[in-house]
């Protein structure tokens, strides 16, 4: 239940009694039953949610960027915009998670762009002073898609952005300048359905009694307040009260605070199927390395921020996941790239456990890949979905691309990014291709980053 639907729930029914009022006042003209007409208004607008995400990197401590602007715009650059304001968003307190910018009502169409529009970019080193690097096109970022982004009378279209900061924001020296510039490599994602996307986690509170609708409840972003979501919940969800311990329903009540984490569905309308639910507003994130397995339902976390060493302490309903999905305690593996959703509770005598945090939700590990770039040097097969490149390493490789790959233009003198399919590719592009070599020595690419525009 968005807060928006509400206000459209009550233009709705103010137009529908307007229109009962006249059709009565006609009625004594003598227009019989069989003269009436059917004038319920029909929706011509839907919603558009926009969320942010990110994946992991070494190379920086946090990636600050402040968003303006969202704009959709399709034929003849008609727009619509989606969110206006400033938005901050630190890109890595999102590397496991997907959080809401923003939804806005915009009319139903087709939108072959969407534009955002950054005005401040700040990266900060784990080791050195933060860059501010120049940002392009005034801060504009387009994303395009030639099959487009079609938004229904009456539905929500989900889009998740993924900016990774290992792929999507490049750091080259500009010249002798002195410099730093970046080119973003933003990648769109349709939400459809029950279509495996990230866990997504929203921070707000209850909007209403728990119970509405039936096995859930209205949840209010507290960064966005416009955006109110059904939070669904069932048997399997995990339920944490604000020292960390497990709870059930019965913690909810109106105006609650509440982190609820989980996966969207979009049919027949948006909902959130929540996971784990930390009710009370001391829920947090903490990245970091496992120094030893589980013990005694406790591990050790030397967190990547701070340098502290957490105890980390499993509860009945922790949930465990890892880039495929959901998984058990067994899956927790000493080394970096770990992340726990859960409280650190006030109420623990601190000579006896200092640094303990509970967790709601253990995020194993990252997803490996490798990298190579180079220059296409033939024909690229549609059939195979393959081709040769001459690596800047100096040698020839084959590459093949997965059916489910990404292809991505960058335009940096334009700063537009567009989705392209396997045809796209041709000779002499310089690509970069993320994926892992096969036992052929054959490179399999799920995505590939081309500099330049697409071809026409």
């Amino acid at each position: 239940m968005n807060i928006s639907r509400i206000f459209a729930a009550t233009r709705l029914a103010f137009l529908t009694l307007v229109a009962a009022l006249f059709l009565n006042a006609c009625g004594s003209s003598g227009s019989s039953d069989s003269d009436s007409v059917d004038i319920t208004p029909v929706a011509t607008t839907g919603m558009v949610g926009i969320l942010f995400t990110d994946a992991p990197t070494d190379d920086y401590s946090a990636i600050n960027l402040n968003v303006v602007k969202a704009i959709l715009i399709g034929e003849d650059e008609k727009q619509e915009i989606v969110f206006e304001g400033s938005e901050p968003v630190n890109l890595l307190d999102l590397e496991n998670f997907s959080e809401p910018l923003a939804f806005g009502e915009v009319q139903a169409g087709t939108y072959t762009k969407l534009r955002l529009i950054v005005d401040e970019l700040e990266l900060v080193p784990v080791i050195g002073e933060p860059i501010r690097p120049h940002l392009p096109g005034n801060g504009k970022i387009d994303m395009l898609d030639a099959d487009g982004f079609t938004v229904l009378a009456g539905r929500t279209l989900l889009m998740e952005i993924d900016m990774d900061a290992n792929k999507s924001i490049k750091i080259t020296d500009a010249g002798n300048s002195g410099k730093v510039n970046f080119r973003p490599v933003v990648k769109v994602k349709i939400i459809d359905g029950p279509e495996r996307h990230k866990l997504a986690r929203v921070v707000g509170s209850v909007f209403g009694e728990p119970g509405t609708p039936e096995g859930g409840f209205v949840l209010c972003d507290i960064y966005s307040p416009d955006y109110c979501v059904d939070v669904m919940t069932k048997g399997s969800t995990s339920f944490f009260d604000n020292k960390g311990l497990g709870t059930d329903v019965s913690a909810l009540s109106n105006g609650a605070m509440v982190v609820a984490v989980g996966m969207y569905d979009t049919e027949p309308s948006v909902v959130l199927n929540a996971v784990v639910i930390e009710v009370g507003s001391f829920a947090k994130q903490v990245q970091g390395s496992v120094v030893s397995e589980p013990l005694a339902s406790k591990f050790p976390l030397l967190t990547d921020k701070e340098d502290v060493l957490l105890s980390v302490e499993l509860q009945p309903g922790t949930k465990y996941f890892d880039v495929d999905g959901e998984t058990s305690v067994d899956a927790i593996v000493v080394g970096p790239g770990h992340e726990v959703e859960g409280t650190k509770p006030a109420d623990v005598d601190p000579t006896e456990d200092p640094d303990l945090m509970r967790a709601a939700l253990v995020f194993i590990g990252a997803e490996e890949y490798e990298e190579v770039s180079g220059t296409i040097i033939d024909d690229p097969d549609p059939d195979m979905r393959s081709f040769l490149l001459t690596s800047t390493a100096g040698f020839d490789i084959c590459v093949r691309v997965s059916d489910e790959a990404d292809i991505l233009f960058v335009d940096e003198a334009n700063s537009k990014i567009t989705i392209a399919q396997f045809d796209k590719l041709a000779m002499d592009q310089s690509v970069e291709l993320f994926g892992l070599t096969a036992e052929d020595s054959c490179f399999e690419a799920d995505e590939v980053i081309v500099e330049g525009a697409v071809a026409p």
